[in-house]
Parts: structure tokens; sequence; C-alpha cells
């Protein structure tokens, strides 16, 4: 079941009338569903424009590319103190009369004398000497296992969150409502955070009783209180406390 942040009880003890006519009901994106909807195409376009770009890079630092070297003058040396001391050094350097300029950080097992205004050795591509760096330490290719992971993860995340939506909908859509029971509560932990899961039973259509659980942030409804519950028709183990945080009804309040 999905985690919800607040439930409210069926006080009056009757199914509310938006869940009991005729199926398909006509459903809606609640505020939220449609913030989440919104968040999906971002991971997906997030996913599909990092796959893109990314492939490109790898292309690029994969090329052989014809290098150079040449003297740069120092310009500045600036030291950042601490546990991992580390320098970062700015250079300028002429290239067929252009200048170019330079910055890198050393890495901090670096220990050669560098001064301001002192010579030192760098490297840069020949065909675009924008892209420069200390002698030694040429910028790594991107690797390509990077592709998957960053944007198989940006798509995967974005469906794993378009079929709990989806979820939703066919069961708000299809569903079959139905007045449970709380009949116990506890406080558990959800990584930094307490939430109180709640135990529920019904009965489904074929008048068996099944129990649910979901979690709510406070105030949980007492023990015995009356619930109202959506389950899918033909598979009721799945269900979920009503109203749904990503979908209502069309018509009709969904309290």
């Amino acid at each position: 079941m999905n985690a919800m942040s607040s439930v409210r009880t069926n006080r009056n003890g009757a199914l509310p009338s938006e869940l009991t006519g005729m199926v398909p009901r006509d459903v809606r994106f609640t505020a939220s569903g449609i913030v989440v909807v919104a968040l999906v195409c971002v991971l997906l376009l997030g996913g599909l424009t990092s796959a893109v770009l990314l492939s490109i890079q790898v292309a690029r630092t994969r090329h052989p590319r014809e290098r150079a070297s040449t003297l740069a003058q120092t310009v500045a040396v600036e030291l950042r103190r601490g546990e991992h001391p580390r320098r970062t050094v700015r250079y300028q350097f002429e290239v067929d009369g252009r200048a170019f300029t330079g910055r890198m950080t050393l890495p901090e097992r670096d220990r050669r004398t560098v001064l301001e205004g002192a010579p030192i050795a760098v490297e840069y591509v020949a065909s675009d000497p924008a892209k420069n760096w200390i002698a030694g330490y040429e910028p790594r290719p991107v690797p390509a296992w990077i592709i998957p992971i960053i944007s198989g993860a940006l798509i995967a995340a974005a469906g794993a969150i378009a079929w709990g939506v989806r979820r939703d909908w066919v069961l708000l859509s299809e569903g079959r409502g139905v007045l449970g029971r709380v009949i116990g509560q506890k406080k558990v932990r959800r990584g930094e955070h307490t939430a109180h899961q709640v135990t529920c039973t019904f009965e489904d259509f074929s008048g068996a009783t099944r129990t649910m659980r979901y979690d709510v942030g406070k105030a949980p409804p007492a023990t015995g209180a009356p619930i109202t519950i959506v389950y899918h028709r033909d598979n009721p183990g799945w269900s979920h406390v009503y109203p749904l945080t990503f979908v209502r009804p069309a018509r009709g309040r969904s309290t």
C-alpha cells in the first residue's frame, strides 16, 4: 500500500455516493496527481536528454585528439586550507598569437612548487586550445557505462512513479467501494520518520475477509472505526483507502 499523510475515517458509516454508481467511473487527477504526472514527464525528458548529451560527450572524449604542449605563465595560485589542502592554479599561454587561459586544481599528492609568474607546462587540443590542462592531468574520457546509470535511473524512476499513478487510476475507475473497519494500529519507523501503521479488514464481493494496511502520518483512526476502501474487482488483494492521493472521481465529493 502507498503511504498516506492523512486519511479521514467514514464517520457516518455509509459508502460515499460516488463509489456506488456504475463502472468504469469517470476519473480525474487530483492536484497531487497533476504534480506527480508533471514530475514523471520531467524525469522522462531528463533521462532522454541526458542519454543524448552523454552519448555526444562520450564520443567526443573517445575520439583521438592531436595534443600539443607549451609553457604557460602562472597567473595565480589559490590555496584551500584544511585537512586536505589543495591548490588551484590559473595560467595563460599563447598559440598563434592568440591568448588562452586555464584553471585547474592540483591533486593533494602533487607537491611541486608552483609560484605566481613562473612557467608551468601545459597541454592542449591542437585544434581547440581552449581545451587545455596542466601537463600530466589530461581529463579522462567520459565512460560509456555512465549513460545507462544516469539515464536509466531517471527513466526507471519515472516508470515506477507512473505505474503507481496508473494503479490508482485503474483502481478508482474500475474498483469496488466497500466499508471496512480498523482493527489495530501501531507506530513504525519509516527511515528517519515515525508513522502509524493502520490495519483494516473488509469483505470482498465473495464474502471473504481481506486485510490491508496503510500508513498515516498523524491522527490515526480509532480501532473499530469504519473506513472506506476501494479494491480491485478481479484482485481484491489490490486495495486502497479512499480517497486516493493521485486521482478522484470526476463528479461527487471525494471525502
